[in-house]
């Protein structure tokens, strides 16, 4: 019998992920009492990486593997296909959990680009961004340099509905050129492509595959 990465990802992950969040929340609650009971820095050095760290490593390695790739695709525990877009969906969603994780690297400037360099968005040199920014796919991103990003701005690259009776999501990365402005509270969904030099209005929004400026094939049905 012939065994596939499918097989062998889902028996692993399949469950196991929707669980993420509560393990590493009980992997940090386990290292703080340690450093309390122990007064071991070791231990608080821990608490403070590990959940930064410790996701990062495991997405790394999973989509190393398997590759997560742009386009459509059905999930559910019904697919016998392993997807990694939900098991990367669900490894970040401690930081959707706990965004105070996520604010504290917007202390040091580039601190956060360099963030989402390291779960593999393509960010520039100089690129601002707010506190009140959110990313909730952090390796689907590529900026371009001196980009700036106004207050509450919102940017998914993956979009979810019902298909045929089933979840299908569709993932394709957000692209923003160089040298733009993007207003306050501007929401962009999957393959919005933004093109240098611009200046997006406050609370702006862009559907899937939507280009600025628009051209008359700006949208993608899916």
């Amino acid at each position: 019998m012939t065994i596939y990465k499918d097989d062998i990802l889902n028996f692993l992950f399949k469950r196991l992920q929707h669980f993420f969040p509560l393990i590493f929340f009980s992997l940090m609650l386990f290292l703080f009492a340690q450093f309390v009971l122990t007064k071991c820095l070791i231990f608080f050095v821990l608490f403070c990486i590990v959940p930064y760290l410790l996701p990062l490593f495991i997405q790394r390695i999973v989509l190393g593997i398997y590759p997560l790739k742009e386009g459509g695709n059905y999930i559910g525990l019904a697919e016998k296909s392993f997807s990694p877009w939900l098991f990367s969906l669900r490894i970040q969603q401690i930081y959707l959990v706990f965004p105070q994780l996520e604010r504290l690297l917007f202390f040091l400037p580039g601190l956060y680009s360099a963030w989402l360099r390291a779960w593999g968005s393509q960010i520039g040199k100089s690129v601002f961004w707010t506190p009140g920014t959110v990313v909730n796919d952090r390796g689907l991103m590529e900026v371009g340099d001196f980009v700036i990003f106004g207050h509450n701005t919102y940017m998914s690259s993956h979009l979810l509905r019902v298909k045929n009776g089933n979840f299908f999501v569709y993932v394709r990365k957000i692209k923003i050129g160089s040298y733009t402005f993007v207003g306050a509270f501007t929401k962009m969904g999957p393959g919005t492509n933004i093109s240098s030099g611009s200046q997006i209005q406050a609370m702006s929004n862009f559907s899937v595959n939507q280009k600025f400026p628009a051209t008359s094939a700006s949208k993608d049905t899916i």
